[in-house]
């Protein structure tokens, strides 16, 4: 009986000092775990202080683009304006033209004709009056 005394109470020796060796390792991985969590929580965080500084960073941007596009279109209205101004203009310059290109012709043919009355005219002159 003192044999299975000792060599029960040299088993449970061992066993106690394997639990305490697995629970060394339990402790230590839990350690582990808990710093990388506390990693990751750091990180975390400071992805979203990053997600929220971008987010801001968009929503002007965003605004700054909308600002723009209708800074934009705002001009184009003006310049299709100006454009059509530019073509009624084109218009009446070409219809003016046209009309002063018609005053020099008809200019053109009252001076020929003038001219055409004057010549006869000045021929009779030359004829010797009668004595």
């Amino acid at each position: 009986v003192p044999v299975l005394l000792t060599v029960g109470c040299v088993t449970l020796a061992m066993n106690i000092l394997n639990a305490k060796k697995v629970n060394r390792s339990l402790v230590e991985n839990i350690e582990r775990a808990q710093a990388d969590l506390m990693v990751a929580m750091d990180t975390s965080q400071d992805c979203s202080k990053q997600l929220e500084g971008k987010s801001a960073d968009m929503t002007a941007k965003d605004q700054q683009l909308a600002s723009l596009t209708a800074n934009v279109n705002t001009l184009m209205d003006e310049k299709n304006q100006i454009q059509e101004q530019v073509n009624q203009l084109q218009q009446q310059i070409d219809q003016a033209n046209s009309e002063k290109d018609a005053v020099v012709a008809e200019n053109d043919k009252l001076t020929n004709e003038l001219e055409a009355a004057k010549a006869p005219k000045k021929e009779a002159p030359k004829e010797e009056p009668p004595k």
